[in-house]
């Protein structure tokens, strides 16, 4: 396959316009809901700001995560299929490093911008009044949540890099010899085996509870990072669909079948699934 999508104009003014409205619109959030310090629980407008500014920094952050762990577990599981559109996940996976540096920006002007209406924890009066909130203190602190945040998403930043870089370096090479294909595919499985140890010990665990349900410390649940992996999960496999379908219909992708379509929905279907049984913990 020697293809390359060029994006047509009308797409760029359109996603170029949309990006000025955006970023103008932040700027005049942060203007005009950013009370002084202090009094953050009483401004309303802002609490709601910067919760829609962290819900949705956290949702495309996971989303576009997605797509390099869709390509981890097909290299570990060696499955060839997805190679006739391996292409499409890497870009979407390309983008992990941009949406890394707005979550940490996000976060961290939360954290360290003392935001008590989002994170209660961060008020430390209230934490040594509050038995839960001090029994938390060991992990539900600044420190704590800013190394494991730097932490891993700094491991995924590299890891999807890596990914892509061996991917561009098979195309170099061409047709490999017996040993050097074996020194790719151990490179390959190296560095997927380490991104599946760190997302169990990230999204399977710590980074969920750390960035979303500390909001409400007082409430738990050991399956809530599993929730939040199966519900991502499903986005994810939704949008890399929609880009397959999408670059199928421009003329692209000309070895993606029928086939490899079914199978990307019955990876949706499966994971809607999971996510269906995990949300019935929370509401029944």
């Amino acid at each position: 396959m020697n293809n390359q999508y060029v994006t047509p104009a009308v797409y760029k003014k359109f996603s170029g316009g949309f990006m000025i409205v955006g970023l103008l619109t932040l700027i005049l959030g942060v203007i005009f809901l950013n009370p002084a310090a202090g009094s953050h629980r009483d401004n309303l407008n802002s609490t709601r700001f910067w919760a829609v500014l962290l819900q949705n920094g956290l949702y495309w952050m996971f989303l576009v995560n997605t797509a390099t762990f869709f390509m981890v577990i097909c290299i570990l599981a060696m499955a060839g299929w997805q190679v006739a559109f391996r292409r499409v996940a890497e870009a979407i996976s390309s983008v992990v490093p941009l949406m890394a540096i707005l979550t940490l920006i996000i976060i961290f002007s939360i954290v360290f911008g003392h935001r008590t209406d989002i994170y209660p924890w961060l008020d430390k009066e209230m934490v040594n009044h509050d038995e839960v909130l001090k029994g938390k203190s060991g992990f539900l602190n600044p420190g704590v949540y800013s190394i494991v945040s730097l932490l891993f998403i700094g491991i995924w930043s590299l890891i999807s890099k890596k990914l892509r870089d061996f991917s561009r370096e098979s195309d170099r090479l061409g047709t490999m010899d017996y040993e050097t294909g074996k020194k790719w595919m151990n490179r390959n499985i190296f560095w997927a085996a380490f991104y599946i140890i760190s997302f169990g010990l990230s999204v399977g665990s710590t980074i969920p509870w750390l960035w979303i349900m500390s909001i409400d410390a007082h409430w738990f649940s050991t399956m809530f990072s599993w929730y939040t992996f199966g519900s991502t999960f499903v986005s994810g496999m939704a949008l890399l669909t929609i880009f397959v379908v999408y670059f199928k219909n421009q003329g692209q992708l000309a070895f993606v079948t029928q086939e490899h379509l079914q199978d990307l929905g019955k990876f949706m279907f499966a994971f809607s699934i999971l996510w269906t049984y995990l949300t019935k913990d929370y509401f029944i």
